[in-house]
């Protein structure tokens, strides 16, 4: 979070401060940079805490909360780093660190990022929030470990991609990872939710980090399908450019809006233009 003037005035020295844009174009200060190595009149160097960097009030040492970003992939953190020294970012690591009755837990946020560099993300879909029950949320969108009863919106999907793609088998069981090991990258708009209070975690800042990581991909890849389902999803389609990827939206698979998803065979289209753009189709069958 910001300093405030009081603790501002009690660090020494003067801060040699870079801008650089963000994911969002504005100006931005590098903390990195407030917190390098600087001389004081004292000629002292830095303190050991401004080394450590952001560490959470109560905590003596930082702990697993304090360094969130470290549970990241390190394939994704490196085009992802811009954003940790960032208000909004440590805003989401101290209320995490306060609220700690969410899920998934905090070993499964970022599961999205294990399976591929994010250079070779083939499809994104996009999901609204994590499962909010316990042992549902995985930290992949839509996704449920072997073992649990397959969520209402997944067995939609299973049933619109039985009538889109030939052969296809809808599984007994709700596990995507076999999507995420082969570049579909499942990520929710919001990466975390308190157990059974669905949608608790909107306003803590991960929405404007999930539209971070949608704009990397944009800049950094070439003829991504982007599966936008339902009305909070398509809102991160202002992201994206249509004339490298594309976009394919329709109704949420959830229950309440299905009529509007059934019939729209994003699947196999997703497979064809990544065909046309030479790229290998997605095997579908979990």
């Amino acid at each position: 979070m910001t300093m405030d003037r009081e603790k501002k005035e009690d660090l020494p020295g003067v801060f040699s401060v870079s801008e650089s844009k963000g994911c969002h174009g504005k100006r931005q200060l590098s903390l990195d940079d407030m917190f390098s190595k600087r001389k004081t009149s004292a000629g002292t160097g830095p303190s050991k805490s401004l080394e450590a960097g952001w560490t959470y009030e109560g905590c003596a040492q930082p702990c697993e909360y304090c360094r969130l970003e470290e549970k990241i992939d390190p394939r994704w953190r490196m085009h992802l780093k811009p954003e940790f020294g960032k208000d909004y970012f440590r805003g989401v690591k101290r209320f995490l660190h306060e609220n700690r009755n969410h899920l998934p837990p905090i070993d499964k946020i970022f599961t999205f990022s294990r399976f591929f560099p994010l250079e070779k993300t083939k499809v994104v879909i996009m999901g609204q929030d994590p499962y909010h029950n316990d042992n549902q949320a995985m930290g992949l969108s839509f996704s449920v470990p072997v073992g649990i009863p397959v969520p209402p919106s997944l067995k939609n999907i299973y049933l619109e991609i039985s009538s889109d793609i030939e052969g296809f088998e809808v599984p007994s069981h709700g596990d995507l990872s076999g999507w995420a090991e082969r570049g579909v990258l499942l990520l929710n708009d919001v990466l975390t939710v308190t157990k059974n209070r669905p949608n608790s975690h909107a306003g803590i800042g991960w929405r404007e980090f999930t539209s971070c990581i949608l704009q990397v991909i944009n800049e950094k890849c070439t003829n991504v399908v982007f599966m936008l389902w339902g009305r909070h999803a398509q809102a991160k389609g202002k992201f994206i450019n249509r004339n490298k990827h594309l976009v394919l939206t329709c109704g949420h698979p959830s229950p309440l809006s299905s009529s509007h998803f059934f019939g729209c065979k994003h699947f196999s289209k997703a497979n064809k233009y990544l065909m046309d753009h030479g790229k290998s189709p997605v095997e579908w069958q979990v």
